[in-house]
């Protein structure tokens, strides 16, 4: 008796990042049931340095056995071409677009074919389904050649992820108030063929174009259960251009506005006959844009002037506690090597933390141990910087990495403005490890000066390390000693910034 046909195939593209499929291709192997296929397209990647990850990481069983079916390409054809790629080389009745980077839930494919075939009787034109999605915060550092993902929480995501719409509604898609990424759904593969696929002529935006064309004729329903991950690298907002490690893009660029225009209804009567349904839902998507567009300007200009008017309740409260309200930073944007906000970027961000784990790029807990209730929050609104530590027991410190922030012969200054309800007395130094003559790695702190944080007010402090002092450690830090035996504390950060002397 033969086994029934796999219903679920899987396109993962990848291009030599072995890291990152060997754990998606994992993702798919955890999954609770049996009726898939994944076909991987190496779009021009390095196959020899692919196969031998697969081989490291036990894979290669499943090739063998039919399960999964590798796709090189000797030249890159691009993400879109690379999904059609696989899509029509697979056989089944659905498919997903599990990107090389994202991960699924054990459960994601069984639940996803359980929503399809009990929603499809009431609803024949249904093309697929999706699920709720989780954004996980993760840092990619490279020791001695060998990469490590390490997890920093979740991230936040716009509200249009966390839309309860049973649907997926084709009009709040196009005007981006309800949003999916490729990790989340599971189509109907011949009607996705049908659809076009990814557009070729997209570097950036395909799966919104794709999706926009998708929703004329075709209902996605969504699953209210988070099964999708979609993984993200804090270096970010570092790069300018599209890096094959971190898969990142400077969004707001040019192309980025173009593709992300092109993938809307057209607005334009196309030539021929029109499907009037399309030109309605193209109109309505145009005048909601413009809605959005005026809303977003008011509320704009409505949280400046709540941001004025928090300064001033600042200072007022500043003044009845006899505190003075100090100065923003003063070094000068051409000398700053580094600042907490661009860092942080434009939206909250919130996730556990781990002793010893970097987080924000440069940040780190010193901590014996890992213990619950280790948070961070980051409101570049509100305009300050949150670590709670439960417990400080004999030693805690923030600490921020200064390495590599100094060019040659060039000394750095840190100013950092903190406060506190209660107040409190702290330390901050110079954190260096270095060698001796025979190798041996020995700890040691320099400079270190004792500050006061009085009760509800701010403290600016202006650190300068010299390129003598720098130079005697292979990885510099600022160390912000915090109290000893202190029970749920809080270090309330309004900013830092490094600046080259």
């Amino acid at each position: 008796m033969t086994s029934p046909a796999p219903r679920v195939g899987i396109v993962i593209r990848t291009k030599d990042r072995p890291l990152f499929v060997t754990r998606a291709l994992n993702s798919v192997l955890a999954q609770t049931t049996d009726s898939w296929r994944v076909v991987l397209v190496n779009d021009g990647g390095d196959p020899v340095a692919l196969e031998a990850a697969l081989e490291r990481n036990g894979l290669l069983s499943a090739f063998r056995g039919g399960a999964m079916r590798l796709l090189s390409l000797p030249e890159s054809i691009g993400r879109s071409l690379a999904f059609n790629r696989g899509a029509e080389a697979l056989e089944t009745e659905f498919v997903c677009c599990l990107d090389d980077d994202d991960t699924w839930d054990p459960a994601y494919l069984e639940a996803m074919l359980a929503l399809y075939d009990q929603t499809l009787p009431m609803a024949p034109d249904l093309g697929g389904v999706a699920s709720l999605v989780t954004a996980i915060r993760e840092d990619l550092v490279v020791e001695d050649g060998v990469e490590t993902l390490i997890p920093q929480g979740e991230d936040d995501l716009p509200p249009s992820f966390r839309r309860r719409d049973f649907f997926l509604d084709p009009v709040a898609y196009a005007t981006y108030r309800h949003d999916l990424y490729p990790v989340q759904w599971m189509l109907r593969r011949a009607e996705a063929l049908e659809a076009g696929g990814f557009p070729a002529a997209f570097n950036v935006m395909e799966d919104r174009a794709f999706m926009t064309r998708f929703l004329q004729r075709w209902r996605v329903a969504i699953l209210d259960r988070a099964l999708a991950f979609h993984h993200r690298r804090t270096r970010r907002r570092d790069d300018t251009a599209q890096n094959v490690a971190l898969n990142t893009l400077d969004n707001p660029s040019y192309d980025w506005r173009l593709y992300s225009d092109l993938a809307k209804m057209p607005l334009n009567s196309p030539p021929g006959d029109a499907d009037p349904g399309v030109l309605i839902r193209a109109a309505a998507a145009t005048v909601i844009k413009e809605l959005n567009d005026e809303t977003s300007a008011l509320w704009h200009k409505i949280n400046g002037e709540a941001a004025t008017l928090r300064a001033r309740i600042d200072t007022l409260e500043a003044r009845i506690g006899g505190v003075s309200v100090h100065d923003a930073v003063t070094a000068p944007p051409e000398s700053r090597a580094w600042s907490l906000w661009p860092t942080v970027g434009d939206v909250n961000l919130g996730y556990r933390l781990g002793a010893g784990t970097p987080f924000l790029d440069r940040f780190e807990l010193s901590l014996a141990e890992t213990r619950p209730g280790l948070l961070m929050h980051a409101s570049p609104i509100e305009g300050r910087m949150v670590v709670q530590i439960p417990q400080t027991l004999d030693w805690a410190a923030v600490e921020l990495s200064l390495a590599g922030l100094a060019g040659r012969g060039e000394g750095l200054r840190c100013e950092v403005i903190v406060s506190h309800p209660q107040g409190f007395l702290f330390e901050t130094a110079l954190s260096v490890w270095h060698k001796d003559l025979i190798g041996r790695r020995s700890h040691a702190f320099e400079e270190t000066h004792v500050h006061s944080c009085p009760p509800g007010g701010v403290l600016k402090i202006t650190r300068d390390f010299t390129a003598r002092q720098l130079a005697k450690a292979d990885t510099p830090k600022l160390s912000i000693a915090l109290p000893r035996q202190a029970q749920d504390f809080r270090f309330i950060c309004h900013d830092l910034v490094v600046s080259r002397i």
